[in-house]
């Protein structure tokens, strides 16, 4: 490969030499080391490739041998530039723009979390993109593994987080809402706890102390499950403590407040004739638009579409425009009946437990009461829940001195 690279850079040709002598050219050639290589025989000579160089040091031995050279095809970077120098401006503009995208190439121009939950992906891709790795994050300085640990601090829902570099992209996987799994990690110690007020409907231990016991009432916070294990002697004194990682399926009823509302006078939108759209370019956080066209009014609703420049799939760049559409409105009032409004309140309320229940939280009472009150339906109470309430609380206790210090 290296002395392919290296013959196109010198440049070489393919030669065909006829004539007297061509056996004896063949040998001079091979006596004075010039290089030559994919030789075929023909009815007068031979047809072969040499470097770009040797053309000069071959003309001593076709005099004398009463040889002649024709030249089939020249190849190699120094016949291609003196071919294309007319475009050299092309040229350089090429190799910039090659520049340009190998140093593009080293930051971060897309982030991308993907979960169940599309409002909770939502908030997680804000918080990263303005605290922990903002567009044009040098990849270098981005630790996965860090931004992970992190993330789980912040994010109580979080149960399973993954991040992944990929060309200019950062994509963070994750699942909310999944009953803890065990930690098989030797050098990670500490409790399950309670995440939440509940009263225990299940408990099976799989490694560690048992604190609470089924039909408990437990508060956020409580241990459940130690991960300190006590070895007793004969007399029942404590012969030796262990630390461990604490394991186990938790369940207990928790209880979460509902309240929702839906005025029976509102307002609706009549939207006006067609949409209006303008194109905006951008790069990083610098905007560029030719023209935007007059609404006539300052009720409209905006929708915009942006389109992001890309390379490949993975290769993200820090430009590209977007697509503002814009459709003008009236406010019509309008009244709901109170079968329309109860409807109404109704397809929200299913709308919560089906989330939950997709998560595998199983509905237990359903407490939520209609009323009218003031002009408007009230949907108040609580969801009682039979859920996953343990999460594992780490700790260094139990840890060699240089782990306790990291």
């Amino acid at each position: 490969m290296l002395l392919i690279l290296l013959r196109y850079i010198f440049g070489y040709v393919k030669a065909e030499v006829y004539g007297f002598a061509p056996e004896r050219l063949m040998n001079l050639i091979i006596r004075n080391e010039l290089v030559v290589w994919d030789v075929e025989g023909t009815e007068q000579g031979y047809i072969f490739y040499t470097g770009r160089k040797n053309l000069m040091k071959m003309k001593p031995f076709l005099q004398k041998t009463n040889m002649k050279i024709k030249i089939l095809e020249k190849c190699g970077l120094p016949y291609f530039l003196q071919k294309n120098k007319k475009r050299a401006a092309f040229l350089a503009g090429f190799l910039i723009f090659c520049a340009m995208v190998y140093a593009l190439s080293l930051f971060i121009w897309e982030v991308k979390v993907t979960g169940e939950d599309k409002l909770v992906a939502d908030n997680i891709l804000k918080v990263i993109e303005k605290q922990y790795v903002p567009l044009g994050t040098i990849k270098s300085k981005v630790d996965c593994a860090k931004l992970e640990e992190e993330l789980r601090q912040e994010f109580d829902e979080i149960s399973w987080i993954s991040c992944e570099l990929k060309g200019t992209v950062l994509t963070v996987y994750l699942e909310e809402g999944m009953p803890p799994k065990m930690i098989e990690n030797s050098e990670v110690t500490g409790d399950l706890v309670a995440m939440e007020d509940a009263s225990i409907t299940k408990m099976i231990t799989r490694q560690g102390t048992p604190v609470a016991k089924v039909k408990d009432q437990v508060k956020k916070g409580d241990i459940l499950i130690s991960g300190t294990i006590y070895i007793y002697d004969d007399n029942n004194e404590i012969m030796e403590t262990s630390y461990v990682a604490a394991d186990g399926d938790i369940y207990g009823t928790t209880t979460e407040n509902y309240a929702d509302y839906v005025e029976l006078t509102h307002y609706e939108k009549e939207y006006q004739g067609k949409p209006k759209e303008h194109i905006t370019f951008y790069f990083m956080d610098y905007c560029f638009t030719p023209y935007i066209p007059k609404m006539g009014t300052e009720q409209y609703d905006s929708y915009t579409q942006i389109h992001k420049a890309k390379l490949f799939k993975d290769f993200y760049l820090p430009f590209g425009y977007k697509s503002v559409k814009r459709t003008a409105y009236t406010l019509k009032k309008s009244d709901y009946t109170e079968q329309e409004a109860k409807k109404l309140l109704e397809q929200r309320l299913q709308k919560k437990i089906k989330a939950l229940e997709e998560k595998g939280v199983e509905i237990v009472q359903n407490n939520v009461k209609i009323i009218k009150s003031d002009g408007k339906l009230t949907a108040q109470g609580t969801i009682v829940k039979n859920e996953p309430i343990a999460a594992l609380q780490k700790s260094s206790v139990g840890l060699p001195a240089e782990k306790e210090k990291e």
